[in-house]
C-alpha cells in the first residue's frame, strides 16, 4: 500500500508516533534522514518490496475514456473478427447432433426434420457420412448435422475411421451442439469423452436425454443428478428427456435452440458489461499476488459465438482461476448465458497485439 499516494500521510503519521526504540535511521545522501518502519519478518517482505512503477504510474489518473483510447480500442484495430462482425451470421448456424454409436441420433434428426431423411437401424454405425440438412424456423436457417457414431477406438475399424475424422472436422464448423445420450442405461466413459469435444470446439450446447419412453418417470432426479456429476464442464449446458421414436418433446428443441443461437450470438456494451464486474468487485475484491495489487481496469467483449471478454489489466497472470470463475459465475447471473460457453481472456493494457 505504500505505493499509493492516497494512503501516504497515514505511513508519515504512523511514522511520527513510533517510539525512538522501534525506529531505524538510515543516512541518505542529501544529508536528510529516512524513517524506516520494520517489520515482524523483514526477510519475507523483501520479496514484495519491488514493485515495476509502470504497473502504478497515474492509473488513478486517467479517465475511463483515456483507458478506453489507450488499451480498448486498440483491441478492436487489431481484431478484424469484431471489426467485420456480420449481424446475419446470428440468423443462421449449425447444429451438430453427436453420441456414440445407437443412441437414437438419426431418428432424432429424422423426427426434427419430421421426414426420414436419415437412415435408421438397430445396427451400430449405421450412419456413417455426415448428413446436413437445412429447415427454416421462427426466421432462422438451422441446419443440422448428423454426424457419425463414435465408438472406442479399439473398434474403429474401415470407412467408420475416416467417418470418425470427417465428424471431428465437422465440429471445427458447427455453433451449438445436440449431445444425445441413451437414459435408458448407465452412462459410459466415452459419453465423457465425446462430450469432451463440445469443449474442446467451445460449442454451445444442448443436453438430450433420450429413450425417455424407457424409463422409470420416478428415477428423473436420480438421471439429472447423474448427468450433473458426469459432464460438470458442461454445467452451462440445458438439458430435454425426449423419445426420438414417439416424439416426445422433440418439438421443443428447436426453440430451445433458438434461444441458445441467441445467446451465443449476444453483445453486451461495454458500460453494462462494466457495471456488473466493478459490482462484482465491489462485493469481492481481487487477491493480491505476491503482496502485489492487482488491477482490473476495465472489460471489453471483443467476439462473439462464442461470447469472448477481455480483462484489461495491469498484471493479467495474476487473475487466479477461482475469481475467473466467480466472474463468470458473475455473467451469468446478469445476462441469459444459457447453453453457452463465457471465455475470459485476461489482458495487459500495453500488450498491442490481437487478442
Amino acid at each position: 500500500v505504500s505505493h499509493n499516494r492516497s494512503v501516504n500521510p497515514l505511513i508519515e503519521w504512523i511514522a511520527d508516533h513510533l517510539p525512538e526504540e522501534d525506529r531505524i535511521i538510515h543516512e541518505v545522501q542529501d544529508d536528510s534522514t529516512e524513517i524506516v518502519v520494520p517489520s515482524e519478518n523483514a526477510q519475507e517482505d523483501d520479496d514484495f518490496l519491488y514493485h515495476d512503477p509502470a504497473d502504478y504510474e497515474d492509473d488513478n489518473l486517467l479517465s475511463q475514456e483515456e483507458l478506453d483510447r489507450e488499451a480498448g480500442m486498440e483491441i478492436f484495430d487489431n481484431n478484424d473478427k469484431i471489426a467485420n462482425f456480420d449481424e446475419e451470421e446470428a440468423n443462421q448456424f449449425r447444429v451438430a447432433i453427436i453420441g456414440r454409436v445407437n443412441v437414437g441420433k438419426s431418428s432424432l434428426l429424422n423426427a426434427l426434420l419430421e421426414k426420414d431423411r436419415s437412415v435408421v437401424s438397430d445396427v451400430a454405425g449405421t450412419t456413417i457420412d455426415p448428413i446436413d440438412e437445412t429447415v427454416e424456423y421462427a426466421d432462422k436457417k438451422i441446419t443440422f448435422v448428423d454426424t457419425a457414431g463414435i465408438r472406442k477406438r479399439g473398434k474403429i475399424l474401415g470407412i467408420e475411421k475416416y467417418a470418425l475424422m470427417r465428424t471431428e472436422k465437422m465440429l471445427d464448423n458447427a455453433d451449438i451442439a445436440l449431445l444425445v445420450l441413451d437414459a435408458s442405461e448407465p452412462f459410459m466413459e466415452l459419453d465423457e469423452k465425446i462430450a469432451g469435444l463440445i469443449d474442446k470446439n467451445r460449442l454451445s450446447c444442448l443436453i438430450v436425454l433420450n429413450k425417455w419412453d424407457l424409463c422409470k418417470k420416478d428415477e428423473y432426479d436420480k438421471i439429472v443428478e447423474s448427468v450433473r456429476s458426469r459432464f460438470k464442464f458442461l454445467h452451462y449446458a440445458p438439458l430435454i428427456t425426449i423419445s426420438a421414436n414417439s416424439h416426445q418433446r422433440v418439438h421443443k428443441i428447436k426453440d430451445m435452440l433458438v434461444e441458445i443461437n441467441e445467446n451465443y450470438s449476444q453483445r453486451i456494451k461495454t458500460s453494462v458489461l462494466n457495471e456488473v464486474l466493478d459490482k462484482a468487485m465491489r462485493r469481492h475484491a481481487l487477491p493480491s499476488m505476491h503482496g502485489q495489487r492487482i488491477r482490473i481496469y476495465f472489460a471489453t467483449q471483443y467476439e462473439t459465438r462464442p461470447p469472448r471478454i477481455a480483462l484489461i489489466m495491469n498484471k493479467p497472470k495474476g487473475l487466479h482461476f477461482t475469481y475467473r470463475r466467480y466472474l463468470t459465475n458473475k455473467l451469468r447471473e446478469a445476462f441469459n448465458f444459457e447453453g453457452v460457453p463465457i471465455l475470459i481472456k485476461a489482458k495487459n493494457k500495453r500488450d498491442k497485439t490481437a487478442l
